[in-house]
């Protein structure tokens, strides 16, 4: 059975759990504060000190659950927008990250040290024997053959 929350002054309905906002809750008389209902029973709060009226359906509120459902729609279609359009975004990505432009620039394990690093590299090459300037060029040209 449906659950339902609406409190009419902050124009949010919550129905089955799903609360959302700036749902126009005028059609309700002035003096009430709120309804709340579990599935089975429930009751009208006033805001004027009326007690409190016991409730066991809710239809004679079904203008605005009625509201609330096309309100969720609009909500899960701009979620759902939102969701395939970072979809798309990510997708753009990746097959930019792709390329070989996009790699011979930003691919930080295949590209050209820095040229102070490099000048460094190559001192020390020359002082120890060893060929790490060279061993990094030539890993660098290998993941990126010229097209």
């Amino acid at each position: 059975m449906t659950t339902l929350t609406i409190i009419k002054d902050d124009s949010f309905v919550k129905v089955d759990g799903v609360g959302l906002e700036s749902i126009d809750c005028s059609s309700l008389a002035t003096n009430i504060h709120a309804i709340q209902f579990d599935g089975t029973n429930g009751h009208v709060e006033y805001n004027d000190g009326t007690s409190n009226l016991a409730i066991t359906a809710i239809s004679d509120y079904s203008a605005i659950t009625d509201l609330w459902t096309s309100a969720k729609a609009t909500h899960d279609t701009a979620v759902s927008d939102a969701e395939t359009a970072a979809s798309e975004a990510a997708t753009a990505q990746t097959t930019l990250e792709a390329t070989y432009g996009y790699k011979r620039q930003n691919d930080a394990t295949t590209r050209y040290a820095e040229i102070e690093e490099q000048l460094d590299q190559q001192y020390h090459d020359s002082v120890n024997g060893t060929t790490t300037w060279k061993d990094a060029i030539a890993t660098v040209k290998a993941a990126h053959p010229k097209p």
